[in-house]
């Protein structure tokens, strides 16, 4: 059994996209899909994958002992002293509190009609809206504030990755593309989040997550149905 063999197994095994091990292991799909095939047969990430599918990285590198060897490293640790969850006091803050020391309130993009009421729609920054935000977690991504916004997505072609009402976090100052990453577009006026992959001759590859119902678009990237990337999504927050 080659690399290619042992890593389609347990990404199976798993029941994990090639696009979601990628996200996960910082490489893009491409590459995934590359080892699949045996066109790419060895990786300096292999002991990331491994970790990510729960397998032996000795077993998936070089085929050597089982594919489960070792997995109870991958397992939470228990608390020695309880297993069950802490409930602490929920703090509530009021929308007209003061910022904390490490809060940003964020400009919220939103879907509107236009002032004519033919039913047309726009994409529009602010509008009025804002949330508090975290100057950590926008830290922890390398985003400037300037450079930040929030969405809510909507509808299901992103499931299971991104939920219906799932706020997203907008990094405006990324525009260029990254294959495979997620981004948020305006397209025509409609506020869309899809993964991208530049095609040859200036195309532009739009791909759902729910590639069932929702199937790839394909634009030229100076045509004038083309969407508009807004900026890469490099958070977001599902409540189940």
């Amino acid at each position: 059994m080659e690399l290619k063999d042992r890593l389609k197994k347990a990404r199976k095994a798993r029941k994990m996209s090639q696009v979601r091990l990628a996200e996960v292991t910082g490489l893009d799909q491409t590459t995934i899909s590359n080892l699949e095939t045996g066109k790419v047969q060895s990786t300096s990430k292999v002991v990331e994958i491994a970790h990510e599918l729960q397998v032996s990285s000795r077993w998936l590198a070089t085929g050597e002992g089982d594919m489960d060897d070792n997995v109870a490293e991958f397992k939470p640790k228990q608390s020695p002293k309880n297993d069950e969850l802490e409930m602490l006091d929920t703090v509530v803050i009021d929308e007209d509190e003061p910022l904390a020391s490490n809060e940003i309130m964020l400009p919220v993009f939103r879907e509107v009609e236009f002032a004519a009421g033919n039913g047309r729609t726009q994409v529009i920054e602010n509008h009025g809206a804002q949330e508090r935000f975290s100057l950590t977690k926008l830290a922890k991504k390398g985003v400037k504030p300037e450079n930040a916004a929030l969405a809510v997505a909507k509808g299901d072609s992103m499931e299971t990755t991104i939920l219906d009402g799932a706020t997203l976090g907008i990094d405006k100052g990324t525009q260029h593309i990254i294959d495979g990453k997620i981004y948020a577009l305006d397209h025509g006026g409609m506020l869309r989040i899809k993964r991208l992959y530049r095609l040859p001759i200036d195309r532009l590859r739009v791909v759902s997550d729910n590639s069932d119902e929702y199937p790839d678009e394909v634009y030229d990237m100076h045509a004038e149905d083309a969407p508009r990337v807004i900026g890469r999504v490099f958070w977001w927050e599902n409540f189940d």
